[in-house]
């Protein structure tokens, strides 16, 4: 009954914990070619519009500071011009230099895909896309949703986006995941007799 007992959790514990293989071969083209690509394209893209708000950002930070300013009239105690002065003078920089850091992550995570033949850097870089196109959307948003702005900055900003989605759809293509350790499985969760 032990040696049951053993085997049958030595067969869980390796069913939830796969084993590496020991050569999973070269990796596959499109994560070593096209997501590289597609990355490349959004960053391009993101330094194109990074650019003009660092040439423009005295006008962008006016512009921001007139948006912000109707709502900061109901606030209490606060003078409404100097806060959103303020606001503006943080908040277009930080989003200027904080959208192209994030960006400027996801490269080593797709490169660290397919050099250490990892699930979880994968899912990492999927991540770190998501937020850096929640950042994109919104900082896009904020810094050039004005009618003095032209277009184009828009665009370049929502280039970098789908180029990013791309990126990381192609990440998640059948030949990557096969290629990739298989997935760890989560063993249910057992509730104790007297409950």
């Amino acid at each position: 009954m032990a040696e049951i007992a053993r085997l049958s959790k030595d067969k869980d514990r390796q069913n939830r914990y796969p084993s590496r293989r020991a050569d999973p071969g070269p990796p596959p083209a499109p994560l070593v070619r096209d997501a590289r690509v597609l990355w490349w394209i959004a960053a391009t893209a993101c330094l194109a519009w990074v650019m003009y708000g660092l040439i423009n950002l005295g006008w962008l930070e006016d512009l921001m500071a007139e948006r912000l300013l109707p709502g900061l009239y109901d606030v209490p105690d606060v003078d409404p011009e100097s806060k959103a002065s303020s606001m503006a003078d943080f908040w277009t920089p930080a989003l200027l230099l904080g959208i192209p850091l994030f960006t400027a992550l996801g490269y080593p995570l797709l490169v660290g895909i397919a050099k250490s033949n990892s699930r979880n850097v994968r899912s990492i870089y999927l991540a770190l896309i998501t937020v850096t196109v929640l950042f994109t959307v919104v900082g896009a948003d904020l810094l050039f949703g004005y009618d003095e702005v032209s277009v184009t900055v828009r665009i370049l900003a929502w280039v970098q986006c789908g180029a990013l989605v791309l990126s990381g759809i192609v990440t998640m293509r059948r030949s990557i995941s096969q290629w990739l350790p298989g997935a760890m499985t989560v063993k249910p969760f057992r509730r104790a007799a007297d409950e």
